[in-house]
């Protein structure tokens, strides 16, 4: 299929005022903050909101800082909150982990004893682990079968191996629109094993199943102008 970026498929449209809105911290600053903006403006019933860190400071214990501050700010420093939930709408915050990083030092089981602590009711504080990193999701778009662990160590990086499967590398600007078979696909091989993903495991589904929720209309509909574009 021939896929189209974003901006000759969709026409933005403005979240409402009381849209469910979705707060994503990622590691990165570019990658994730990338493919989470494509489903920007698809509904108004949908407000994401990917945060980069801050300063580079990607560490899932100073993500959770930066969110801290954003929420509830800081009264030493006089900082005041950013962001506000509402139990109304059912807004959520999540974080989105990698695994090859920071598996060590407990910092992955403190930020999910964090969001415990913040909410045992709702769940609307989550953490999404990637197992290797992040890349993985992207696999799982056109792939319903974990990678081979024999060709994946024939490359220098997970990315560079995901670039190897996918023609032309993955496309934050056209190729989320496969969020179906990437959940899909990312449940059909999804294991776990002492609380955290098994290796070419992700938990990105069920940051997926809220998005798709309410995009999957949009996304369908951008499919079908793919194929009879082709």
């Amino acid at each position: 299929m021939r896929y189209l970026t974003r901006n000759k498929i969709y026409e933005k449209v403005e979240a409402k005022i009381d849209a469910k809105k979705v707060y994503i911290f990622c590691e990165g600053e570019e990658t994730e903050i990338n493919y989470f903006k494509y489903f920007q403006g698809l509904s108004s019933n949908i407000d994401i909101i990917p945060i980069p860190n801050n300063n580079g400071q990607s560490d899932p214990l100073k993500l959770k800082d930066n969110a801290t501050i954003l929420f509830f700010g800081n009264e030493e420093n006089e900082i005041m909150p950013r962001f506000q939930l509402s139990i109304e709408y059912k807004d959520e915050v999540w974080f989105v982990i990698d695994t090859d990083r920071w598996n060590e030092g407990n910092k992955i089981e403190l930020l999910k004893e964090f969001c415990d602590s913040q909410d045992k009711t709702h769940n609307l504080w989550n953490v999404v682990q990637s197992n290797p990193c992040f890349e993985l999701w992207f696999y799982y778009h056109f792939n319903d079968i974990k990678p081979a662990d024999d060709n994946v160590q024939k490359f220098n990086s997970f990315k560079e191996f995901v670039n190897s499967q996918i023609k032309g590398g993955f496309d934050c600007r056209s190729m989320p629109v496969e969020l179906k078979s990437a959940i899909e696909n990312s449940i059909k091989n999804f294991e776990i094993e002492n609380n955290q993903p098994k290796i070419f495991s992700t938990q990105v589904h069920s940051l997926g199943e809220t998005i798709i929720s309410f995009v999957g209309n949009q996304l369908e509909k951008a499919k079908e102008m793919m194929r009879k574009e082709n």
